[in-house]
């Protein structure tokens, strides 16, 4: 090379993709004249960086830039848009599963090979002993030296082993100062034994297990260097002395950035440069003027001031770095697929594990977490948001409890009125949202908001959730109750939510010391009551790639018209894993499938209603399935009923008829319109039964309907016959045996406790009417547009209530209750049915072919018609319904997948939906997103 080649190689500038074409000009002028040996990517995007680097690399062709980025946290320190915002160092340091940090590096390298880095300048090893510490503070992983040096390590560890060079960070120790060297220079007069302890063990550690680079910090530190104003960039006594020779380190020592005031206010451009390589620095970092630093140093070798064996020195090492990063084989950046590479699966199911084992349960002096649903009186406060956060959306997906908000000012009007709100109820969930990380504005809250929160917290039982830093814990001693979540972000809400009403468990440590009831090392473990959990494909083996093909697969039945829309679930492991709405409510377009969304249930009314009614009788004592149901219905003695039992009916083997289309005899022979012999426009005594707006049945007719059930003709044999006639029955059966309505019983038994609150019959009572999707356009019977009445018109002549159908729900309720059958009946810390009633039930019954106790399962006789897909396993159950809806259980692989739809509209001659077998074919593609092992071993 050339010396100015050589020069060019101890320079790293600044480069950005969001600045336009003059900046983009000055660095290709910089490059070009100057040979420059390094570019430090900061704000912009992934795709522009990329095309960027492509062409400053091609300006470099002898010897390619090394990259670098400050990606301390990943590339969302630097790109808002696109990238995994991943958690900062002191969130990471409530983590005790270091093995996760590793991972952490290994992934956050990934990220920047795929940019184009080669480096990063991470991790931050500085111990942050100082609360008041402005620009380390949430950077570092702690107070503790050991606990930072660890995962120190294991994030170095992680990059590294991935082919990008970590970079130690604040040579020799920024954590104890309340000084921000970007626009001062910090002073730390501690002794050298100090540093040595404490300062100094995290670099000597890393040193010695290989790490690639260090940046030497803008300090004064005159137990290393007691001449006045010297900066430990600048200090050879720091640089050479310490760090090369005593600590023995041979790696790339970066500068930090030369545009900091710390060092940029007290020394000269050129002149700074000039004592940093003196000082024994290899890369110098940001110079605030290219031009000059290069000219003074290219003069200062021509005068002999400085040797050129110097500059030679510190360029094999660069050269040396260049080649372990495989920049003498450099090959363009791809652009195309970036976005996906950068937000796969495994990398979000990181994100999400991390923040898992971090969420820390502080104090819980009065053991309320996880919180027990229904057990307490008790509403949400979110303090510092003007609309309903993340954390109390998430929240009702476990209970429905009062929601209230506060701004991050609370005037005294303000608090007299939250007071009266919250007066009437016991327990107080705050959640702090919108914070600071720094203590010079008391991290964001406000004086108000902290007399406020004290004034509530001598009224009521204050359970405190802080989304923001953990240093603001010296504000709450007086609290009993309080969690940590470090984090603001939606995810670490979701999770925070989770953890507190126990479907995952808080792991997390405080890593700093605040006061002594908030100290290093606190944080209480608790265990998971078994609710759902919500997450990532990837953290249950599954693969996000391979549900795509679920995705076409609904798309694909909407295009082909077989359903307007659709909702999809799959759960594993306790985790909702994929939860998704497709298409709209009709062909119209009108209005979009949502979340909250009910659909009819049909069939799966069976199983989600009347056999669970079942089940809890029967463990109860009340009901027994071989015992004739005579016993529970008087009535049908004499009857060719009375000696048929439970097992029977439940089984589809008890001789009955499939259906009776009771409707039919109601309807006028000459109109073939309903008869107002049977029907009236108006309520009233006589005509009670609601079949729909403005139609009322007589009162009488349910019991017509009944005896039409009792007096109907049997099989001739008992063989398997699916009927709806049994599940009549059954509903009949639980109202005698129970002394409650179907509908009321399961209600109270199973949906409440369940917080199950979108799943009900006749749901117009309590659901508003456009978030109910239609079934059809009725042009047979009522002759209107089903919409928050049963499709079935049985159903619907029974008051919209029967043990066949009638029930609507989603598929966020649905899950519930049967992740309660995965759990052994035991859910949120409930037992609602014991395990033994489960495998009972779910069981296949002896001598058939696919049925349990009311589930179906399996179809195992070949040749008959296939009802799930092959790799489902002999022990799964569930139940379809005609509306165009299915739940299927598997407990080989703790398995839930919900489909619901709405086939029948706007007629339920539209077979397409079987016809193509898509519920099949999309639980296939469920079970073929395992992970590829799972797929080759059932193939």
């Amino acid at each position: 090379l050339s010396l100015d080649e050589r020069i060019g190689q101890l320079f790293m500038i600044r480069a950005h993709s969001n600045l336009g074409p003059d900046h983009v000009a000055e660095v290709e002028r910089q490059i070009r004249q100057y040979h420059v040996g390094g570019l430090c990517f900061f704000q912009g995007t992934t795709s522009k960086q990329i095309e960027l680097l492509n062409t400053y690399q091609k300006l470099s062709a002898k010897i390619p830039m090394m990259v670098a980025m400050d990606a301390e946290w990943g590339l969302g320190m630097r790109f808002k848009e696109g990238v995994i915002d991943y958690p900062r160092a002191l969130m990471l340091g409530a983590v005790q599963d270091n093995s996760l940090i590793y991972e952490y590096g290994k992934e956050i390298a990934r990220q920047l090979k795929r940019v184009g880095v080669q480096l990063n300048f991470a991790p931050v090893v500085d111990i942050n002993n100082n609360p008041e510490n402005p620009v380390i503070n949430y950077r570092s992983f702690g107070e503790d030296k050991y606990n930072v040096t660890t995962k120190s390590y294991m994030y170095m560890r992680g990059m590294q082993d991935l082919g990008v060079a970590a970079c130690a960070k604040h040579f020799p120790g920024h954590g104890d100062t309340d000084v921000d060297s970007h626009h001062e220079l910090p002073v730390i007069k501690h002794s050298l034994e100090r540093l040595e302890d404490v300062e100094l063990f995290p670099f000597e550690t890393l040193i010695s297990q290989g790490i690639e680079s260090v940046m030497v910090a803008h300090l004064n530190i005159p137990a290393l260097d007691d001449r006045p104003g010297i900066p430990t960039t600048l200090s050879d006594r720091v640089v050479n002395d310490l760090l090369r020779k005593k600590l023995g380190f041979n790696g790339l020592v970066f500068t930090d950035a030369l545009e900091m005031e710390a060092v940029a206010k007290h020394f000269e451009n050129g002149i700074v440069e000039i004592k940093a390589l003196e000082a024994g620095n290899d890369i110098l970092l940001l110079p605030n003027d290219l031009d000059k630093a290069f000219n003074v140093i290219k003069q200062q070798i021509s005068e002999g001031k400085i040797h050129e064996e110097r500059i030679n020195e510190s360029v094999r090492r660069v050269l040396r770095a260049k080649y372990r990063m495989g920049l003498d084989h450099y090959q363009p950046i791809r652009e195309i697929g970036v976005f996906s590479d950068l937000n796969n699966g495994h990398a979000l199911s990181l994100k999400h594990e991390l923040i898992e084992n971090a969420l820390t349960l502080v104090r819980d002096n009065d053991a309320l977490f996880p919180l027990i649903q229904k057990d307490k009186n008790i509403a949400s406060l979110a303090i510092g948001t003007n609309t309903l956060s993340h954390f109390q959306v998430m929240l009702s997906e476990y209970e429905e409890i009062p929601r209230y908000l506060a701004k991050s000012q609370i005037t005294e009007t303000d608090k007299a009125s939250l007071l009266g709100k919250l007066e009437k109820y016991e327990y107080i969930l705050v959640s702090l949202h919108g914070m600071s990380q720094h203590s010079r504005n008391n991290f964001g809250l406000d004086e108000s908001v902290l007399s406020f929160l004290n004034d509530l917290n001598q009224k009521k039982k204050v359970l405190l959730c802080i989304f923001g830093n953990p240093y603001s814990l010296k504000y709450f001693d007086d609290f009993d109750e309080v969690v940590v979540c470090y984090d603001d972000d939606r995810l670490t809400q979701n999770l925070a939510a989770q953890a507190i009403y126990g479907a995952i468990s808080f792991r997390g440590r405080l890593p700093v010391t605040v006061t002594a009831r908030s100290a290093y090392g606190m944080g209480i473990n608790t265990k998971a009551n078994f609710r759902i959990g919500y997450s990532v494909p990837e953290r249950v083996g599954m693969s996000s790639d391979s549900l795509r093909e679920v995705d076409r697969l609904v798309y694909e039945l909407i295009e082909k018209k077989a359903a307007p829309g659709a909702q999809l679930l799959i759960a594993k492991d306790g985790k909702v894993v994929y939860q998704k709405e497709y298409g709209f409510h009709t062909y119209q377009k009108s209005r979009p499938v949502q979340h909250n969304d009910v659909y009819d249930l049909a069939s799966v009314t069976k199983v989600t209603a009347s056999t669970m009614a079942v089940m809890k009788l029967f463990e109860d004592g009340k009901l027994d399935l071989k015992t004739p149901i005579v016993k529970y219905l008087p009535e049908l003695e004499g009857s060719n009923k009375e000696a048929m039992t439970l097992e029977e009916i439940m089984t589809h083997q008890a001789g009955l008829l499939p259906w009776i289309p009771f409707y039919k005899a109601t309807m006028a022979s000459e109109s073939h319109r309903p008869s107002p012999n049977y029907y009236s426009e108006k309520n009233s005594d006589e005509y009670s039964v609601k079949v729909m707006d403005d139609m009322f049945l007589r009162s009488d007719y349910p019991d017509t309907i009944w005896q039409m059930i009792i007096d109907s003709d049997l099989r001739p044999n008992k063989s398997y016959r699916y009927s709806d006639l049994g599940f009549y029955i059954i509903g009949r059966i639980v109202e005698r045996v129970s002394g409650k309505a179907l509908d009321r019983y399961v209600e109270e038994q199973f949906y409440l406790p369940l917080n199950m609150s979108r799943t009900i019959f006749n749901p117009l009572h309590k659901i508003r009417k456009e978030e109910i999707v239609p079934t059809e356009k009725d042009d047979y019977f009522r002759f209107t547009s089903l919409q928050g009445y049963v499709h079935d018109m049985g159903a619907a002549m029974m008051n919209g209530v029967s043990g066949h159908a009638g029930l609507f729900s989603n598929c966020g309720d649905l899950v519930k209750i049967y992740q309660m059958l995965l759990n052994h009946g035991y859910y949120g810390g409930k037992q609602f049915l014991q395990e033994k009633t489960i495998k009972l039930f779910t069981r296949r019954h002896l001598g058939s072919s696919r049925r349990g106790y009311g589930f179906d399962m399996k179809q195992l006789e070949p040749n008959s018609h296939i009802n799930v897909c092959p790799f489902t396993s002999n022990s799964a159950f569930g139940h379809s319904g005609f509306t165009g809806t299915c739940v299927w259980v598997d407990p080989e692989y703790k398995l839930i997948y919900i489909f619901l739809s709405n086939r029948t509209y706007p007629t339920m001659t539209n077979n397409l939906l079987q016809q193509e077998d898509y519920r099949t074919k999309i639980q296939e593609a469920v079970y073929r997103a395992f992970l590829p092992s799972f797929v080759q071993d059932q193939s």
